[in-house]
C-alpha cells in the first residue's frame, strides 16, 4: 500500500512516532538515494476538503527493493535498538 498509493507527512509521523524534525529529514536522504519518492496531491482534492495541498511519500522500487536488508543489517547490527538504516550504505551506493 504505501508503495503504490504513497502516505502523507501526518499519517507517517503518526504510524512511525517519529516528530516532524527527524522524519522529514530521514525522508528527504532516503530521497536522495532514490528510495521514496514526493508528490503533491492535486489541488481539486486539497480545495474541495477546504485544507491545503498534502505532500506525499512512497518507495520506489529501488526503496522497496533494498529497505528489507538494510532494516535486517542494522537491526543485526544493533540488537535491542530501533533501526538506523542508512539507505547509501545498505543495498548498493546512493
Amino acid at each position: 500500500m504505501i508503495q503504490a498509493e504513497g502516505l502523507y507527512g501526518l499519517e507517517l509521523s503518526t504510524l512511525t512516532g517519529l516528530p516532524n524534525g527527524t522524519l522529514f529529514p530521514l525522508l528527504e536522504r532516503l530521497r536522495q538515494a532514490g528510495w521514496v519518492e514526493r508528490y503533491w496531491e492535486a489541488d481539486e482534492l486539497a480545495e474541495a476538503e477546504g485544507r491545503p495541498r498534502r505532500r506525499f511519500f512512497r518507495l520506489t522500487d529501488r526503496g522497496a527493493e533494498r529497505a528489507p536488508y538494510a532494516l535486517a543489517a542494522a537491526t543485526a547490527a544493533t540488537p535491542g535498538r530501533a533501526s538506523t538504516a542508512h539507505p547509501g550504505y545498505a543495498g548498493g551506493a546512493m
